[in-house]
């Protein structure tokens, strides 16, 4: 019987994530457009106005600086 020895991925060692993920980023500016305020733009850290359709609530929001879209 031969036994091959595997090596780990290294991903499972890999040390705990710093810093904030993508989710807290994209959510933290819906948080903001939701309340009516100006949010942070993920790409360029400019600044995302809020956008709205027929009604009260931001339906998303567009970077002054970069053009960046959410919505």
């Amino acid at each position: 019987m031969v036994t091959i020895e595997l090596e780990r991925p290294a991903l499972l060692f890999a040390s705990p994530r710093e810093g904030r993920t993508l989710e807290d980023v994209v959510s933290g500016a819906w948080e903001d457009l939701s309340a009516h305020r100006v949010a942070a733009c993920p790409i360029c850290e400019g600044f995302i106005e809020p956008r709205y359709g027929s009604g009260p609530s931001a339906v998303g929001g567009r970077c002054r600086d970069c053009g960046t879209q959410l919505g």
